[in-house]
């Protein structure tokens, strides 16, 4: 039943906004990173300099400067409102973490 449900949410079926309007399948995708990796990812989007920030997939100066235009951000799941970040780009960030964190 579980594993049903993030697939539904994953596919958007039964897609259930929070309060703060984050679709839940973004924080079924999040779920994917242990509470470390969660917690580094979001240390990294709320104090990381700019050369750590662009080691994140797809960043650049434009998208660089939209999340520190943003900051802070009290979850991971928060990027996804900042403009330029939608659900593709977090996947990207979420598998980012998951393999450790690598320099470009």
């Amino acid at each position: 039943m579980k594993k049903a449900l993030v697939l539904m949410l994953l596919l958007g079926c039964g897609d259930l906004a929070a309060a703060d309007k984050i679709p839940a399948r973004i924080e079924a995708i999040a779920q994917m990173l242990t509470p470390t990796q969660r917690m580094k990812l979001l240390d990294l989007l709320n104090k990381g300099r700019d050369d750590s920030l662009r080691s994140l997939p797809g960043v650049g100066e434009t998208r660089l400067a939209a999340i520190k235009q943003a900051r802070p951000f009290n979850d991971i799941t928060e990027v996804t409102q900042v403009p330029g970040i939608g659900e593709g780009t977090f996947i990207d960030f979420v598998k980012h973490a998951k393999a450790g964190f690598p320099k470009k």
